[in-house]
């Protein structure tokens, strides 16, 4: 992530770029004081350094309890040393990053598990292919994001949880910036970005931890100093002579200083007199800089020309007409490591600025060839200036679209202005939000109030108070963590990004199967999408073919709809930080239809969806809510005295919790005796179960079909795989402890976690969508895959009879027949069935004590009788 080998180029150079910052721990509460240091840390980065760190097994779908209990372990270790911390995490997509989100998901989720499936069962068991091939559990953000929420909840507690408009590196800088804080995280971009007030970028894997206790024989002896070199109570041979032991002093030294290296601070209950002290490494903007003898604003265009998750990566697939050229071909030899061209690019720059700005008395030589009067002209100097190829190799208009897409990217790392903020912006370490809607902006300059201000909900809700009304409930949902940020994706670009983990690549991938039917109704909800362009007759019908390719394809074509995209950059570029990108990106990608298309054409969302072995769009209709209201039978309110009907999200809470039941097909009366904190486990399970059943069904008589329905041992080991007691209530203790050894890797168990993770997932959106994710949270924080698989490979001890009985009744109410009729238990005697002789039922002769047995042709003589 970032700038394309900055981070190996800070580590090259760490002794002349970096300085290193000690956090002692406070001699006051833990929980803050009058030395507490303002700290943002990138949410995302965070998720990734930890899960690193832990090294927790990912194959069996996430250890989701185990994982909450280490982001609370690291929280209060750093709060210990003295931090005010502010997690940031990313908003919806940006469209420019589009391509880099297709190269990631393809290359770690999709084709790890292909890797997976198609190796042997022991050779993909093993430590190492499992490291090499490791993919997020799709379940981690909401983990994280929970239990951030669950610690800053408490009171005097210094953590607050930020979650930015668009991407979340500016807005995190921008934050540190107000709060004259360090940023830590494991992305380079925090050491290009730039604003007043920033104090530097902390790498997360370059934190060491230190515990410093002293040793009990110190404390006999009223002296450390002989108690480190064995002074102490040593026995005397006959001679008069001491032992010496060396390697014990050593020993005792080392183990009274103890070093951690990473986020997780050590075990201090092995050590409760130890005091934990926090070492890191800074970095700062002003002096790569300084080293690159660059000034600081041109950092941002070093970044793109070199490379960052803006520029993207060409798509071999794509037709050629439309695919973007690659930029390192374009810029650097191929034997240039990423260091050397990071180089190369700041000396181009440097000679350019040089010769456009010598301060001598007669100009450079080539001024008057190439003035740099603005930005634009210094990014298109540097790139006519870093081709290796003759300009006259290009093809036409070649050149321009280079130095757009430069131009594009470089925009990405401007931060606007905010003058009219007052300079005491902060109060004991607490941020003072600029107005109601956002800690950085007032409501006329936040990006996202304005985007939730536009939204469409139905055709019936014209008024403007009610529309202000459900977005200002969306924007509060979303600063207080209660709206995942992928949910707004469907309204700011019309896509949607399903989680892709570990699934048969042979199977159809759960996210078209589990999750699409709940996540067409939260885009009927929220009027997502947007209606194509009708259209024409000058239009070639080979446009209409190429509107089903490939995601690349959709995303390349959409960037080249925009007449001019050259305009809306060239000014903002001039002023680098007067927030009209996000006018021109919600210009681009909100414009909305006449009334007349919006009333004969469906709106579209285009999803991001597995197919085989690459990731596809694949536009999705977006059912009328009018249509599904009378699916559901269910009568909406009204305003009161008037007509207007109002939208689902102002309706009364029990109103929408019965419309999350219904349209999750679990509105039976059993489920209401589950609690809110467990609803979504158990409606994830029926709709599962639901699903799996329908498409069978449907298969006539397909037996890879029948083969994927549940068993009801299947579902009720799911329930024992959360950390709730027998009764169904929290546990208050840890659950029982699996073995140590690995547990067996099955396939079909690791798609039912697929299924599952899916169905969890999709339906904490919709009750979020629905302004319910405060009322009804996840359980995910309970859950353990490697606890779920361990149950299910021991099927025959009867580990499912302690799931709850008022669970495993609303799972089951209903739902009777969807269940598959025999369970893995009785496999083995359908073998046994298999291998006995066919025989007719028993007869017996009159006069005869024992039944003759019969044969084939027995049988069929009955079939004829």
């Amino acid at each position: 992530m970032g700038v394309h080998g900055l981070t190996s180029f800070l580590r090259e150079n760490k002794t002349a770029l970096a300085h290193v910052l000690e956090f002692p721990p406070p001699r006051l509460s833990p929980w803050g004081g009058k030395t507490s240091t303002a700290l943002v840390v990138d949410g995302w980065s965070f998720i990734y350094e930890l899960l690193h760190c832990a090294d927790l097994p990912w194959v069996y779908g996430g250890e989701y309890d185990a994982f909450a209990r280490l982001i609370e372990r690291v929280a209060t270790g750093w709060i210990a040393v003295g931090l005010h911390l502010h997690f940031v995490f990313d908003g919806p997509y940006p469209a420019l990053k589009f391509p880099t989100l297709v190269s990631r998901v393809t290359q770690t989720s999709i084709h790890g598990g292909l890797l997976f499936f198609r190796t042997s069962p022991s050779a993909r068991a093993t430590p190492r292919f499992l490291h090499e091939t490791q993919i997020l559990p799709p379940l981690t953000y909401t983990v994280c994001v929970q239990t951030l929420l669950r610690l800053a909840s408490a009171p005097d507690v210094p953590l607050e949880v930020h979650f930015a408009d668009e991407e979340g590196d500016p807005y995190a800088v921008a934050l540190a910036g107000r709060l004259h804080a360090y940023v830590a995280g494991k992305d380079s971009d925090f050491v290009v970005l730039n604003v007043d007030g920033y104090k530097g970028y902390m790498p997360l894997d370059e934190m060491v931890w230190n515990t410093l206790t002293s040793s009990s024989s110190a404390s006999e002896t009223s002296s450390l100093y002989s108690s480190l070199n064995g002074d102490g109570d040593e026995e005397e041979d006959e001679y008069g002579f001491k032992k010496v032991r060396k390697a014990k002093s050593r020993k005792r030294a080392a183990a009274n200083h103890r070093v951690g290296r990473g986020l997780i601070p050590p075990d201090t209950t092995i050590e409760p007199d130890g005091e934990l002290t926090l070492s890191c490494t800074v970095y700062t903007p002003d002096d790569l800089a300084s080293h690159l003898q660059l000034p600081v604003s041109v950092l941002s265009l070093v970044g793109a020309l070199v490379g960052n998750d803006y520029t993207g990566q060409p798509d071999e697939s794509a037709p050629s007409s439309r695919r973007k050229s690659n930029l390192h071909r374009l810029f650097f030899e191929r034997q240039l490591t990423l260091v050397q061209r990071i180089v190369r690019v700041a000396t181009t720059l440097r000679s350019i600025l040089s010769s456009a700005f010598s301060s001598g008395g007669a100009p450079a030589p080539k001024r008057k060839q190439k003035e740099i009067g603005s930005v634009m002209e210094l990014i298109d100097a540097a790139v006519t200036a870093l081709l290796i190829r003759p300009l006259d190799t290009l093809a036409t208009g070649e050149l321009e679209d280079i130095v757009d897409r430069i131009a594009e990217a470089t925009l990405q790392y401007a931060i606007p202005r905010q003058d009219e903020l007052e300079v005491s912006t902060a109060h004991n370490g607490r941020l003072q939000w600029a107005s109601d809607v956002c800690a950085l902006h007032d409501h006329e300059s936040c990006p996202l109030f304005a985007l939730l201000s536009r939204l469409d909900i139905c055709a019936y809700h014209d008024s403007a108070e009610t529309l202000v009304r459900v977005a200002a409930s969306y924007v509060a949902a979303y600063r207080a963590g209660n709206l995942n940020p992928h949910v707004l994706n469907s309204i700011s670009t019309g896509t949607a990004w399903p989680k892709v983990f570990l699934e048969d690549p042979d199977k159809e991938t759960v996210a078209r199967s589990i999750g699409r039917p709940i996540r067409e109704a939260g885009y009927a909800i929220l009027g997502a999408g947007s209606v194509p362009a009708q259209s024409t007759d000058n239009e070639d019908p080979e446009d209409e073919y190429d509107s089903g390719d490939e995601l690349i394809d959709v995303v390349e074509e959409s960037d080249d709809d925009d007449d001019d995209p050259l305009a809306p950059l060239r000014g903002a570029l001039e002023q680098l930080g007067d927030g009209q990108k996000q006018d021109n990106g919600q210009a681009r990608t909100g414009q909305t239809a006449p009334p007349s298309a919006k009333e004969t054409l469906p709106r579209i969302v285009t999803e991001c969806v597995r197919r085989g072995t690459h990731l596809s769009a694949e536009d999705v209709s977006v059912p009328a809510l009018h249509d599904i209201m009378k699916t559901l039978s269910l009568p909406q309110p009204q305003h009161d005295g008037q007509h207007a009907q109002v939208p689902v999200q102002l309706w009364p809470l029990d109103a929408r919790r019965v419309f999350l039941l219904r349209i999750l097909q679990s509105d039976v009366p059993s489920i209401k005796a589950v609690s809110d904190d467990k609803l979504i486990a158990v409606l994830a399970v029926r709709w599962v179960v639901r699903c799996m059943h329908a498409r069978a069904a449907e298969s006539d008589g397909n037996k890879e079909r029948e083969k994927e329905r549940w068993t009801q041992v299947e579902a009720r080991t799911f329930l024992n795989a959360f950390a709730w007691s027998p009764s169904g209530e929290a546990a208050d203790t840890a659950p029982e402890e699996l073995p140590v050894e690995p547990v067996q890797i099955i396939e079909r168990n690791v798609q039912l976690v697929a299924q599952l993770t899916m169905a969890l997932d999709t339906i904490e959106q919709l009750a979020q969508i629905l302004l319910l994710g405060d009322v009804i949270p996840t359980p995910a924080a309970l859950f353990s895959g490697r606890r779920f698989h361990a149950n299910l490979v021991r099927l025959g001890n009867d580990s499912m009879a302690d799931s709850s009985n008022a669970l495993w009744r609303a799972c089951l109410e209903g739902l009777e027949h969807a269940f598959a009729g025999r369970g893995p238990k009785a496999k083995k005697d359908r073998k046994k069935e298999a291998r006995a002789p066919i025989t007719s039922p028993a007869k017996v002769q009159p006069g005869q004590g024992q039944p003759r047995r019969g044969g084939m042709y027995d049988i069929l003589a009955q079939l004829d009788g």
